[in-house]
């Protein structure tokens, strides 16, 4: 399998829902103003019966693991819902990276390394300098469930001994239940998952805003396939709206949304959504919204 895409966007950083925005979409990205840019470029092959190798320069953390451990999103909203409960462990760095998965029966394991500064001659391939995600994953995969557990290693390259918000070792146990059921208020899928980090230097405790010390995040995702009319989907998710935090007087904000996706045709989707992303502090008030997307496939 060799994958090139290729993409634009102009979701900039003072975009609201641009990637360091106040709702950051899911389909956010930012190429500049009528730019096309390899968004990925890599090869996947196999290596025996029970083996398979990824390769590329430019690759992102999940489409080198074994086992994605949620069906939601669907045609999800807010960003932030859509990392299988575990933001941080599966925080989809992209770069120069390399993979290897194992399969045998039920059980999948999955081993890998992303440089995201690959490219960078002054920060490299792998080195003290450079920003490197290391994951290694171990799931289970049944017939109408899927559980995995995950183990990430995040490098920002910063040599000091500094307290950095990147340089961070971080846990996950997400899983999918597969429903078989002919009610149409039964959902077809639940996902759920959490996620721990622990920083590898911290702030002092019971500080401030954007203080770094460790924390958690979870999130669960239910889907109605089907819903109402056949080929439409009905979603609805919750989670933590950043990784919170246990200092005095947080609020630990939430995210929640709720779309459904009506199919226009085989080529065509409409999916409005609602959305609200809580704001740690009295003085943040929380992020509410609508919004209608449309996609096309060919």
């Amino acid at each position: 399998l060799f994958v090139n895409r290729i993409r634009t966007g102009n979701f900039n950083d003072a975009n609201p829902f641009g990637s360091d925005g106040r709702a950051t979409l899911e389909t956010a990205s930012n190429t500049e103003i009528n730019a096309l840019v390899i968004d990925r470029s890599y090869y996947q092959f196999p290596l025996g019966d029970s083996w398979t190798a990824t390769v590329g320069a430019v690759v992102r953390q999940d489409d080198m693991l074994g086992v994605w451990p949620s069906s939601y999103p669907s045609d999800a909203v807010l960003d932030i819902l859509t990392y299988a409960g575990a933001r941080d462990t599966y925080n989809l760095a992209a770069g120069a990276g390399a993979g290897l998965t194992w399969s045998n029966d039920n059980l999948v394991a999955s081993a890998l390394v992303v440089s995201s500064e690959a490219s960078d001659a002054t920060q490299g391939l792998c080195t003290d300098q450079g920003s490197d995600t290391i994951t290694t994953q171990l799931a289970w995969v049944d017939d109408n469930f899927t559980v995995a557990a995950a183990y990430t290693v995040n490098d920002n390259g910063n040599t000091d001994d500094s307290a950095d918000a990147d340089d961070y070792s971080a846990y996950g146990l997400s899983g999918v239940y597969q429903i078989d059921t002919d009610s149409e208020w039964i959902p077809s899928s639940i996902s759920a998952g959490f996620g721990w980090k622990n920083p590898d230097n911290e702030d002092a405790v019971d500080t401030a805003d954007n203080s770094i010390e460790d924390g958690n995040t979870w999130t669960v995702g239910l889907l109605w396939n089907d819903a109402f009319i056949d080929g439409n989907n009905l979603g609805w998710a919750v989670g933590t709206a950043e990784t919170h935090r246990s200092d005095t007087g947080y609020d630990d904000p939430l995210a929640w949304e709720v779309f459904y996706e009506m199919a226009v045709s085989d080529n065509i989707t409409v999916t409005p959504a609602i959305f609200v992303l809580q704001r740690d502090g009295e003085q943040n008030d929380d992020d509410a919204g609508g919004l209608v997307k449309t996609t096309f496939s060919f």
